[in-house]
């Protein structure tokens, strides 16, 4: 049955993530410490660079902790990747934890 429903899907155009998260990309968690954040311009700056790397699923920044806490596809980015989106984007950046 599961067969007959994933043949439905694959012939109607569905992407096998969308129907069958088992093929979707495993998930991590990584975090940063962000040096040069002084106010919350900064946290939005950094949020929105983290926001265009391909494979962040989520991105919590926080200017007085002085970290983002990320949620990453593993095919498709890195915690390394995640970091020089940080730095390109003006700020200095760590990774800390991976999990």
């Amino acid at each position: 049955m599961r067969g007959v429903l994933l043949a439905l899907f694959l012939v109607a155009g569905l992407s096998l993530p969308a129907v069958y998260p088992a093929f979707a990309g495993e998930e991590k968690s990584c975090t940063l410490k962000v040096e040069g954040m002084t106010c919350d311009a900064c946290e939005k700056h950094v949020k929105k660079a983290l926001d265009k790397v391909e494979g962040v699923k989520d991105a919590k920044v926080e200017v007085k902790a002085k970290k983002a806490i990320v949620t990453y596809d593993v095919e498709k980015t890195n915690p390394d990747a995640i970091a020089k989106a940080i730095t390109d984007a003006g700020y200095e950046a760590k990774v800390e934890e991976k999990s």
